[in-house]
């Protein structure tokens, strides 16, 4: 007996996800791996719980939409999480840059995430949060500022917005033609940060190429924030229109057809085109 009647055995009709694999394999005529890649994105995704993870923080922010200049107490407050450890990504910057790299990295994520989740971190929570006087915290945002790299905080986000995060930077780096040694040396990131940062833009990438546009839907499939995502559909455009990039974009849009598994060939308007479903490795 086969592997793919095997499993069918154990879960057709038993659990909704044997009844979901059944469709995948019968229906869109799937195999068996790119069935249970898809399967367990969805789990990943759709059901991502919002449980604290090793590292992570919960953390209570001021609401992205309020005013400065108002008591603090009388302020909407969203609980949110933050990473303040990501160990692996953390001890590279630490090796190769130094603490002071990693507390520049650490406070870069920290008002991202803030953001994404539609809230804004002043320069006291930074402080609050990683045990740093504010006076420090200060002089490190003048220095990310003064190398392209602006840090919002809930003192300026009103002036000026909420402004091109480094994801976006390192991002436009890769479609420049720059080498992961180059963007790490450039922007002081880790590889392993780097190579995140170009999965989340995989994944827009992708429900772009199947022509997902609505902002909604591509949270719902990816789980990003709307401003992430928006962001990262601006650099898909704006690369299309630059030939090297655009071959830059081709190329990363190749190698994700290797990561993602082939669903099946189709036809459109005479040409040949490989449907790609799935996620990175």
């Amino acid at each position: 007996m086969s592997l793919k009647n095997t499993k069918l055995d154990r879960l057709q009709f038993k659990t909704a996800e044997g009844e979901f694999l059944y469709e995948l394999l019968n229906s869109y005529e799937l195999s068996l791996k790119v069935s249970e890649q898809i399967i367990q994105t969805a789990k990943n995704c759709l059901l991502r719980s919002k449980t604290i993870q090793s590292g992570q923080i919960e953390y209570h922010a001021v609401a992205l939409d309020e005013k400065s200049g108002k008591p603090l107490d009388s302020m909407q407050r969203i609980k949110i999480l933050l990473s303040i450890s990501n160990s692996k990504e953390d001890f590279e910057t630490l090796s190769f840059f130094g603490r002071i790299c990693l507390r520049h990295r650490k406070i870069q994520r920290l008002t991202e995430e803030a953001i994404e989740q539609n809230c804004i971190l002043s320069q006291e929570d930074l402080s609050s949060i990683l045990g740093i006087d504010v006076r420090t915290i200060k002089r490190d945002i003048q220095f990310l500022k003064k190398n392209g790299f602006n840090v919002i905080t809930r003192g300026v986000y009103h002036n000026i917005g909420r402004g091109q995060t480094h994801k976006v930077k390192i991002i436009n780096l890769y479609l420049d033609g720059y080498t992961y040694s180059e963007i790490k040396r450039k922007t002081q990131h880790s590889v392993g940060a780097i190579k995140r940062y170009l999965e989340s833009f995989g994944k827009i990438l992708m429900c772009h190429e199947y022509r997902i546009s609505n902002l909604k839907e591509i949270e719902s499939v990816t789980g990003y924030s709307q401003f992430l995502i928006h962001q990262y559909i601006e650099i898909i455009q704006s690369a299309k229109q630059d030939e090297n990039r655009s071959n830059n974009l081709d190329t990363l849009k190749y190698q994700l057809s290797y990561q993602y598994g082939s669903k099946k060939t189709i036809m459109s308007d005479g040409l040949r085109v490989e449907a790609m479903i799935g996620g990175f490795k």
